[in-house]
C-alpha cells in the first residue's frame, strides 16, 4: 500500500504537526496554510522523484545507455 510508506507517513505527520502548532498559536491564515502544505508536498514529491530516478537504472542494468 502506497499510503503506508515511511515518506507518506512522515509528510502526513509534519502536516498535522505544523497545522496544529500554527492553529494553537493563532497564526494560521490561508496563505500560511498553503505555504506549509506546499513545502511539505514539494519535499515529498522531490523525495519520491529522487527514489524513482535511483531505482530506474536498477531495473535492467544490462540495458544500453541512451
Amino acid at each position: 500500500m502506497k499510503y503506508l510508506s515511511r515518506k507518506f507517513i512522515l509528510a502526513f505527520l509534519f502536516t498535522v504537526t505544523g497545522c496544529s502548532v500554527f492553529a494553537f498559536t493563532g497564526k494560521l491564515t490561508g496563505g500560511e496554510f498553503v505555504a506549509l502544505v506546499g513545502v511539505i508536498l514539494g519535499a515529498f514529491t522531490a523525495g519520491d522523484a529522487a527514489i524513482n530516478y535511483i531505482h530506474r537504472d536498477k531495473k535492467d542494468p544490462d540495458a544500453p545507455a541512451g
